[in-house]
C-alpha cells in the first residue's frame, strides 16, 4: 500500500522513539519492518503519448502517400505493345516506297530506232573509202607546208666545265681508236671431245704391263732332325748317348719346357710340354681354384644367411606372438607371472650374492682395536728405523738407492745365469 504523509511522520517519530528508550518501541519497530512498499501508479493525467501519436500519425501518412502514388501510375500505364518495332516499320516501309518512286521516274524508256537507208545503200563502202584516201591527202600536204614553214631549233650551249678542246679530242680517239678497229686474229679451238673411259683403260693396261712381276716363292724338300735334340734332365750313363751320331748336333736354343719328354726312341718322334700348354694348364688350375673359393663363399654367405633369417623368423614370431590380440587371457597372465617370478629369483640371487660379498669382506677386515694396534706397531717400527738411521749418520733416501741398484744388479746376474744354462 502507499504510504501517506501522516505514516512517514509516525514512522521518523517512532524511529527517534526507539532510538532514546529502545526497549520500549520494540513492538512498533518490528509491526514497521513487516509491512510491504510498492510503487504507486502514476495517475493519467500526467503521462500523455504525444510521441507514439506523432510517430503513428508520420506512418499513416506515409502509406497515404504510397496508395496515392500507386493510383497515379496505374492510371498513367498503357498496355505492354512493340509501339517502337512497329514505328521502325513503317518507317523503313515509307523509305523503300520513296525509292522506288524515284527510281521509276528517273529511268528512260528505251526507243528503238530505225536503221538508217544510207547503211543499207551498196555504195556506202565506196563512199568511205574514198573520204579516208583523202582525209590522208590533206594530212600529207598539211605537214609539207609546216616543214617549209618551220626553222632549226635554238641550240643549247653547253658549260665550259663540259667542254674539251681540240687536243684533247683528238687524243682520246688516238688512244680509243683499237676499240673500233676489227680483229683478224681468232684462236683455233678443238671441238672433239676425248673419250675418257677409253683412255683410262688404256692407262690401266699400261700400268700393269710396267708392273714388277715377282716369282713365286716354292718350297724346298727339307730334313727334320728333332730327334736328335739333347733333353735337359738326361742322365750321362744313358746307353742311347753313344748311339747318337755326332753330326746332327747343333746348338739350338730350347726352350725351358723340354724337361717333360716322354719318350725318346729313333722310331717315334719325341712329345714336350710346351710353355703354351704349362699357362693354359696353370690357367685351368687356378680358374678351377678361383671357382672353388666362390662356391666355399658362397656356401658360407648361405649358412649366414640361413641363420640370420631364422634367427629373425624366431624373434618375429614371438613379437607377433606377444603383440597377438587373439590370444586367450589366461596364457598372457600366465607366462607374464613366469616371466615375474623369475626377474624376482634373479634379484634374489644378486642380493644374496651382495650380502656374501659384504660378509667375506667385514669378517676379512680386522676389529677396530686391532687396526689401531696395527697403526700403533707401525708407527713405532718406523720411528725406530728413523732414529737408528740418525744415529748411524745415514739418510733415508740414501739408503732406498742403494737398495735398489742392489736389486737391479742382483736382477741382472740372475737373468745372466739363466741364460748361460740355456745355451
Amino acid at each position: 500500500l502507499p504510504l501517506t504523509y501522516d505514516d512517514m511522520h509516525q514512522s521518523v517519530c517512532a524511529r527517534d522513539r526507539g532510538s532514546l528508550s529502545p526497549r520500549i518501541h520494540r513492538k512498533p519497530k518490528r509491526r514497521q519492518c513487516q509491512k510491504q512498499f510498492c510503487v504507486a501508479i502514476v495517475p493519467e493525467n500526467v503521462s500523455k503519448p504525444l510521441y507514439d501519436d506523432l510517430i503513428h500519425e508520420q506512418e499513416c501518412l506515409r502509406k497515404e502517400g504510397r496508395e496515392q502514388r500507386r493510383d497515379f501510375f496505374l492510371t498513367t500505364q498503357k498496355p505492354f505493345r512493340f509501339h517502337k518495332r512497329e514505328e521502325k516499320k513503317r518507317e523503313r516501309l515509307k523509305e523503300e516506297m520513296a525509292s522506288a518512286n524515284k527510281s521509276e521516274k528517273t529511268e528512260s524508256v528505251c526507243v528503238r530506232k530505225p536503221i538508217p537507208k544510207a547503211v543499207s545503200e551498196p555504195r556506202l563502202s565506196e563512199q568511205l573509202k574514198e573520204q579516208e584516201q583523202q582525209r590522208k591527202i590533206g594530212i600529207h600536204l598539211r605537214a609539207q607546208e609546216t616543214l617549209k614553214a618551220s626553222s632549226a631549233p635554238i641550240q643549247r650551249q653547253e658549260p665550259s666545265a663540259y667542254r674539251q678542246t681540240r687536243s684533247a679530242q683528238k687524243s682520246k680517239s688516238k688512244m680509243l681508236g683499237y676499240l673500233d678497229q676489227k680483229l683478224s686474229f681468232r684462236p683455233k679451238t678443238n671441238t672433239a671431245v676425248p673419250d675418257f673411259d677409253k683412255l683410262y683403260q688404256a692407262f690401266q693396261q699400261k700400268a700393269m704391263e710396267a708392273a714388277e712381276r715377282r716369282d713365286v716363292t716354292h718350297c724346298k724338300p727339307f730334313q727334320l732332325c728333332t730327334f736328335t735334340l739333347r733333353p735337359r734332365h738326361r742322365s750321362p750313363e744313358d746307353p742311347q748317348e753313344s748311339r747318337k751320331p755326332t753330326d746332327y748336333k747343333m746348338n739350338l736354343k730350347r726352350s725351358s719346357s723340354f724337361g717333360g719328354l716322354t719318350s725318346l726312341s729313333m722310331d717315334t718322334l719325341p712329345t714336350y710340354i710346351t710353355d703354351a700348354a704349362r699357362k693354359r694348364s696353370m690357367a685351368v688350375r687356378r680358374s678351377l681354384e678361383l671357382k672353388d673359393l666362390k662356391e666355399q663363399e658362397n656356401a658360407k654367405w648361405m649358412k649366414q644367411h640361413r641363420i640370420k633369417s631364422q634367427a629373425m623368423s624366431r624373434a618375429v614370431a614371438m613379437r607377433a606372438q606377444a603383440m597377438d590380440p587373439h590370444k586367450e587371457v589366461y596364457q598372457e597372465k600366465l607366462k607374464h607371472s613366469c616371466e615375474c617370478r623369475q626377474a624376482d629369483l634373479e634379484r634374489m640371487k644378486d642380493y644374496q650374492r651382495e650380502l656374501k660379498e659384504i660378509k667375506t669382506r667385514v669378517t676379512a677386515r680386522p676389529h677396530l682395536s686391532e687396526q689401531v694396534s696395527q697403526k700403533n706397531a707401525k708407527n713405532n717400527v718406523e720411528c725406530r728405523y728413523r732414529n737408528t738411521l740418525e744415529q748411524a749418520g745415514l739418510d733415508e733416501n740414501f739408503v732406498r738407492s742403494k737398495g735398489e741398484t742392489y736389486l737391479a744388479i742382483h736382477v741382472d746376474n740372475d737373468c745372466a745365469e739363466r741364460g748361460s744354462l740355456q745355451h
